[in-house]
């Protein structure tokens, strides 16, 4: 069986190379060449197996097409997989959604809803998701929870990242320059190595990506959306014996660049932020500042703060995969160590030049520097273990695979902070002071210090055991059988980092006489809010270092477990029915599966101390039906999942009112009810030498319960906010891809056009969003267009157009509205154009 064996994994390599939509290859008869849609094989549930065979709602997605339609990011999958969106929201992190789940804040306190898993390596945190260090093979979207074989935060469902594997077959070097508008320069860089007499093959990546960015910023020479990132990745097979194989891969990236661009719609004049004075150019008219960035909009500029904006994080990862037989079994080990550190995010609040409110973890840099201290650095660690097996029983008919899971995650030093005003240092008018104990003379303004900063070490484990079975009970009759049991442990210390009021007061009254317009002392009242002054003195202070207290810790901790099971009975047509309908193949699946996503313990926060909150796991029961056709000699490929999911304990992460008039105040609840139904449909089509792929998928989202307590401006309430939209979610979402293969005298030349369209967009996160129109971004549409030439085995160029129509539009967004007053949306991408030069040295 040792040479059978390292055949296998040899041909796994090959199968996982085919895997894409479409998959053409040339199929002859009579001396007639025609184009067939190629078997695509798939590793949804954790085997190798047909896509039209696997009982699963699934998009597949090959390198070679990937780079046909020139996508780079994983996020650019987007348009190519019905149902999955990357929404922009806080920072520059991708908060992914499948059927409506996911996670769209930012907080690294909080799982995401869809797993990223690269290489078979889970990746735990939604700002590590940028897998710009991988040279992809494929990439694969399963939709629905995956709770049974995936474990944990996978209940919209999963993407499936791997990596090319190196071979064996000859030493290969590959170079790729791109060039385009906005100042975009890329260039990567793969060479394949085969040594050690062909019994040890590796694959090294280096790969740039530079782009100047291309939303201007009016308040700055920078723009926007800039991309600065740089990656280096390799991957290396040796097989010891002809039995076993070590698959060894890693990489290290940093990523160095602005934050998201916002433009500000201004909503509520009676929200916190709306109300203060701040200090500098626009400081007095918040909504003023907000207008002018809404009016600029359709020329793709924001007018925004430029230091608020931060996105930067360097990351690694290395893992070790062991596969080989065992007592019959194919057994897989999958090692990994994952590491971030130099984290520096964070994103100005507001949307507006005005320098009102930052938030983030530069946020909270720039509140320890405003006091003269340094913040210690944060880095996140995460180690896993999943041990694996696939086997099968009674003539093949039955099917296994097992295993067991664990992961110890630490997230160090966790930084957080809201950034106010100059230093902290903000106004309040007299008419805006709510429960002041002093009396506010007409014209006068209250200061107020609003700097918080919080520091927090979190430590999350996981132990899961998984089985799944198989039976091919009949030819035309599959049974699937799964579950999976997982505990967690969380921990977490916490330490809130407030000023020293008093200190503060006297730092102030020490300008007394520096000025002629300070003239008044001033005493701390309450909670970071001063005794009155004019606007005179106010806005002659110099902004003070600002004394931090570091308050007593605060511990907690909490345990879950959870049971995820599957259900999936599949019926495959017999070839005499399949005949009868004029179909190559049909499957017909009904499946019903649960999924969960992780609770655990965030952190309350008021100007005056904190506390631990725990919130619950999210849990969600899918139950879906679904249908397979290929038809037309190959070359129709039809596929349709309808679904719904029943949610309890939906997550969400909440801004309210603090205790003040000048806290804002972020945590996570749970918002009891909701229920999602939708349907999927994606179909390829060969005519000819034309291709179509088209996708289409229908969410509609609805909470039946959602009662959550707020403190309202009217006080403490149980608010119902069942009548809400669904957030971050486009009702109806299609896409198409139309593509001609021409063989040229010079070469294959393939055209493309790409279109995709997305619904409007709800983007707000308290209890007053809904009251607003702006707290929804309208639908959009978009036109790409890409022209590649094969010029020969070596060498291929390729053009781009992409948004032809240079369409203004949003793409996501965040309004919280009772505490910012205001709407952020993130503007889409311009009209841009650019060329790519693929040459392959042999």
């Amino acid at each position: 069986m040792s040479l059978n064996t390292r055949r296998f994994y040899c041909s796994a390599s090959l199968l996982s190379a085919f895997l894409s939509v479409p998959l053409v290859v040339a199929e002859e008869s009579n001396s007639n060449t025609r184009a067939v849609l190629e078997e695509v094989v798939v590793t949804a549930r954790r085997r190798e197996e047909g896509l039209q065979e696997t009982p699963l709602a699934i998009t597949a997605l090959s390198s070679d097409y990937l780079d046909a339609m020139g996508v780079t990011s994983i996020a650019d999958v987007e348009t190519l997989s019905p149902s999955l969106q990357f929404s922009q929201t806080n920072y520059k992190a991708p908060a992914i959604f499948i059927r409506g789940i996911g996670q769209r804040s930012g907080n690294p306190v909080l799982d995401p809803g869809v797993g990223v898993y690269l290489n078979g390596v889970y990746i735990p945190r939604s700002d590590a998701q940028l897998l710009d260090a991988v040279d992809v093979a494929n990439i694969q979207v399963l939709r629905g929870p995956q709770g049974t074989l995936f474990g944990k935060n996978n209940i919209g469902g999963a993407l499936l990242v791997d990596s090319k594997r190196p071979s064996s077959d000859a030493t290969e070097v590959e170079v790729r320059v791109s060039a385009g508008s906005y100042g975009r320069k890329d260039g990567k860089l793969t060479a394949n190595i085969p040594w050690a007499n062909d019994t040890i093959s590796s694959r090294l990546v280096l790969n740039s990506k530079r782009s100047d960015g291309y939303i201007d910023n009016i308040n700055s020479s920078h723009n926007l959306f800039d991309e600065d990132r740089l990656a280096v990745s390799q991957r290396t097979i040796w097989y010891p014996t002809d039995t076993l194989e070590l698959d060894f891969f890693s990489f290290m990236s940093r990523i160095d660049e602005r934050g998201t661009p916002y433009s500000c719609a201004f909503q509520n004049s009676d929200a916190i932020l709306t109300q203060g004075v701040y200090r500098g150019s626009g400081g007095d008219n918040l909504k003023e500042a907000c207008d002018t960035s809404a009016a600029l909009a359709d020329s793709f500029k924001v007018s925004q703060n430029d230091e608020d904006a931060v996105y930067a994080i360097d990351n690694q990862m290395y893992a070790l995969t062991l596969r080989m037989p065992l007592f019959g079994l194919e057994m897989e080990s999958i090692s990994s160590f994952a590491l971030q550190d130099n984290i520096r995010i964070s994103g100005d609040s507001d949307g507006s030049s005005v320098e009102s409110v930052s938030v983030g973890s530069n946020a909270g840099n720039a509140v320890f520097k405003g006091g003269g201290l340094t913040a210690p650095s944060s880095d996140r660690n995460q180690f896993t273990q999943e041990l694996k097996f696939n086997g099968s029983l009674l003539d093949d008919t039955l099917k296994l695979t097992f295993g067991v899971f664990y992961a110890r995650e630490e997230l160090n030093n966790t930084l957080d902070g809201t950034d106010v005003g100059d230093n902290g240092l903000v106004g309040i008018p007299g008419d805006a002071a709510v429960d002041v104990p002093v009396a506010v003379p007409p014209a006068f303004l209250l200061p107020v210090q609003a700097n918080t900063a919080s520091l927090a070490d979190y430590q999350n484990e996981t132990r899961a055991i998984f089985a799944q079975a198989s039976w091919d009970v009949y030819d035309w009759l599959q049974l699937t059988l799964g579950v999976r049991y997982t505990e967690e442990e969380r921990q977490a210390v916490h330490t809130m980092v407030v000023p020293d009021y008093d200190e503060y007061a006297n730092r102030l009254n020490a300008q007394i006489g520096t000025n002629p317009a300070i003239l008044l002392p001033v005493a701390h009242a309450m909670d970071g809010i001063y005794s009155p002054i004019s606007r005179e003195q106010y806005f002659a202070y110099q902004a003070p270092e600002v004394p931090l207290m570091f308050l007593p810790l605060i511990t907690g901790g909490t345990t879950f477990s959870e049971f995820t099971p599957l259900f999936t009975a599949n019926f495959i047509a017999p070839e005499s029915l399949a005949n009868t309908l004029n179909f190559d193949s049909l499957i017909a699946y009904f499946t019903v599966s649960d999924g969960f996503k992780s609770g655990g313990l965030d952190v309350r926060s008021t100007q005056t101390g904190s506390e631990l909150q725990q919130f619950d796991p999210e849990q969600v029961r899918n139950t879906e039906l679904g249908v397979k056709i290929d038809a037309l000699d190959q070359r129709l490929r039809f596929n349709v999942a309808v679904y719904q999911l029943d949610y309890t304990d939906l997550q969400v992460a909440l801004y309210e009112r603090g205790n003040t008039n000048t806290e804002v105040v972020q945590f996570t609840g749970n918002a009891g009810e909701a229920v999602v139904d939708g349907f999927e449909v994606e179909l390829t089509a060969l005519l000819g030498n034309w291709t179509i792929n088209a996708n289409a998928g229908y969410t509609d989202g609805d909470f039946i319960e959602y009662d959550l307590g707020t403190n309202t401006a009217d006080g403490f309430a149980i608010v119902d906010r069942s009548g809400e939209a669904f957030p971050q979610v486009p009702q109806n979402v299609r896409g198409m891809v139309v593509q001609y293969d021409w063989e040229s005298p010079v070469g294959r030349v393939v055209p493309s056009l790409q279109y995709y369209y997305s619904d409007e967009i709800f983007i707000g996160t308290d209890y007053l969003s809904g009251e607003y129109e702006s707290s929804n971004i309208g639908q959009y549409e978009i036109y790409n267009a890409r022209m590649l030439w094969d010029v020969s085995d070596q060498l291929s160029v390729a053009a781009y157009i992409n948004n032809l129509k240079d369409s203004s539009y949003f793409v996501g967004g965040i309004a919280v509205t009772s505490v910012i007053g205001v709407a952020n949306r993130v503007p889409g991408s311009p009209r841009q154009f650019g060329v790519e030069v693929n040459y392959r040295f042999q």
